[in-house]
């Protein structure tokens, strides 16, 4: 499997519109109602990501993707 899946290219868009509005925001990111559903639409493709499929990369490699998308973009979902 080569190149990113469009999985991998959805959850790359999705952290972009989220990272634009934090900046757009400010403070006022963490309460916004648009912010939260792209927050749990990224959450969910997140979480489905290390899911079984034919045409899926191993588990072990899927969970470890799936750990790297949680770790570069908790920033984005959660405050400190």
């Amino acid at each position: 499997m080569s190149g990113a899946s469009a999985t991998d290219q959805d959850i790359r868009a999705l952290a972009e519109r989220l990272s634009d509005l934090r900046d757009a925001l400010g403070n006022d990111y963490w309460q916004d109602r648009g912010v939260r559903t792209l927050q749990a639409e990224l959450r969910g493709k997140i979480g489905t990501y290390a899911a079984w499929g034919p045409d899926k990369l191993p588990l072990h490699q899927r969970s470890r993707l799936a750990a790297r998308y949680e770790s570069e973009l908790a920033h984005l979902l959660w405050p400190r």
